[in-house]
């Protein structure tokens, strides 16, 4: 048993001679053998990935006189792994057309989509429902989405929050972590700003009213300098509720030096400057459903936002998240099998969230797949500095396409590894000296090289690539080459 341990280990075995050592020899996994894997092969549950084996189709000539091309046919590629996924594709790669919308047509679990733009719901929410048999719920304040009524929802983040539950404070600074974004500057002011949104929360909780207990109401308070310092002083002097927890908050900004005092205000009330859109608090102040359907039953939820609002209004799809984390956790309903799937399209947009940088090692155990979307891991990297590699390394599968930044294909390059070359080179040989032993100048010998340069990276797997083909990274196993598939194109998905 002691020897068998080290039966693919290439090099360093006790008491092996060196002479045995394998070199590197990195590969992509063989065609044929992703083709007829069980594990491989896409079935209900599983995320589709692409597909292997297609034959390409040409279509319309584009204004440079190049063919459009798609793939057709093949062997369709889904994985269960229990593990995260991260796609990385370029601007413009076609990430929704071969990797989102195939997959919101097929996956069967339930889902938390954000959703620029609207054209996600306005493709899949109909057969999600009709098709899936989910309810559908489409949070779509701007009216972007082209859905029926009956799935538009609304949802009032401050319902998860009771008078009487031991957690109430730890849930309003979840909302409160969700509306105010860190800046690289000094955290006090953000700290502030978050313990004063949590106080009006706890304030509203403790009213009572349910018509007023929702963010445009803190919105509304938090707005109103006469209104505001009346609350305080109401809440200052309530020493009983939560053991006084709520009355030492509004003290710490009550007693605050005036310079001190003004800034932190200022910063609440630009941090939640989007809570005075009429369309924003559309959808904050009822209550339609709750998030724990998502792990309960099969349900879908769509956030939707206009491109040009992501980021104004980012923080409504980070308080969305957070909630959904939470909810996720703190459900007693068994994990569902296939997990819910959050699918975080335009990642980046959502700023830094504490929660899923907690989440990302923690929240596959409650039945939850992070799907986080983003153009290139410089973005990754800005938003997570040094913690941002703990999201590759949290996920199960890499899918990479499109990619043109430095960053990422080099990243890309160093993760595929080396493998061994055969290389020859010539040297001059004499007329005497052929003549005499038969040299010819050639030489052998084994160089290391990347298993792809960047450059061949960038060629192989580009946006505009002939095989449509794309880098699917499944950890533990060798790189796998496969090819997109349109889901307006491929017959799977008509």
């Amino acid at each position: 048993m002691t020897n068998e341990i080290f039966t693919d280990v290439p090099r360093g075995i006790p008491s092996a001679k060196q002479s045995t050592f394998s070199p590197p020899l990195a590969t992509f996994a063989d065609p044929q053998h992703i083709q007829t894997s069980k594990t491989l092969k896409h079935q209900d549950g599983k995320l589709f990935l692409g597909v292997v084996g297609a034959t390409m189709q040409d279509a319309k000539r584009d204004d440079n006189g190049t063919p459009y091309r798609y793939a057709q046919d093949g062997h369709l590629i889904g994985l269960a792994d229990d593990r995260h996924i991260i796609t990385v594709a370029g601007s413009r790669a076609g990430k929704g057309r071969s990797a989102i919308v195939p997959n919101m047509l097929c996956y069967t679990g339930s889902v938390l989509a954000t959703d620029p733009k609207g054209e996600l719901a306005s493709i899949t929410a109909e057969h999600r429902h009709d098709k899936l048999g989910q309810k559908v719920r489409v949070l779509d304040p701007f009216r972007v989405a082209d859905v029926p009524d009956k799935f538009r929802a609304s949802f009032n983040p401050l319902s998860i929050l009771k008078a009487d539950s031991p957690t109430l404070v730890e849930d309003a600074g979840l909302i409160a972590d969700a509306l105010v974004i860190s800046s690289s500057k000094d955290e006090h002011w953000d700290a502030s700003a978050r313990e004063l949104i949590t106080a009006l929360m706890l304030y509203l909780v403790k009213a009572n009213n349910a018509a007023k207990a929702n963010l445009p109401e803190m919105r509304r308070i938090l707005r109103n300098e006469v209104l505001l310092t009346m609350t305080l002083e109401i809440m200052a002097d309530d020493e009983d509720f939560l053991d006084g927890i709520m009355a030492g908050l509004a003290q710490s900004f009550i007693t605050k030096p005036p310079n001190e005092k003004g800034s932190v205000l200022s910063n609440a009330r630009r941090q939640t400057s989007f809570l005075d859109f009429a369309a924003i608090q559309g959808v904050l102040s009822d209550h339609d459903f709750d998030l724990g359907e998502l792990k309960s039953e099969k349900s879908t939820i769509y956030l939707c936002l206009p491109a040009m609002r992501m980021g104004t209004c980012n923080r409504w799809l980070r308080l969305f998240i957070n909630l959904v984390l939470a909810a996720m956790e703190n459900s007693r309903v068994a994990t569902p099998n296939p997990p819910v799937l959050l699918c975080l399209d335009e990642f980046a947009t959502l700023g830094h969230m504490q929660a899923i940088e907690n989440a990302a090692g923690q929240i596959a155990g409650f039945g939850v797949k992070l799907w986080p979307i983003i153009q290139d891991l410089g973005q990754l990297e800005t938003l997570y500095e040094k913690r941002w590699q703990t999201f590759m390394a949290n996920a199960g599968i890499l899918q990479f396409f499109g990619n043109s930044d430095l960053t990422t294909l080099e990243w890309i390059s160093k993760r595929l590894g080396d493998t061994t070359l055969r290389v020859m080179s010539k040297g001059e040989v004499g007329y005497k000296q052929a003549a005499e032993s038969g040299a010819t100048g050639e030489s052998w010998s084994n160089e290391t090289r990347p298993l792809l340069t960047v450059d061949e990276i960038a060629k192989i797997f580009g946006r505009d690539d002939r095989y449509c083909r794309q880098l699917v990274m499944w950890v533990g196993h060798d790189p796998m080459i496969m090819q997109r598939a349109y889901y307006d194109k491929h017959r799977a998905f008509a």
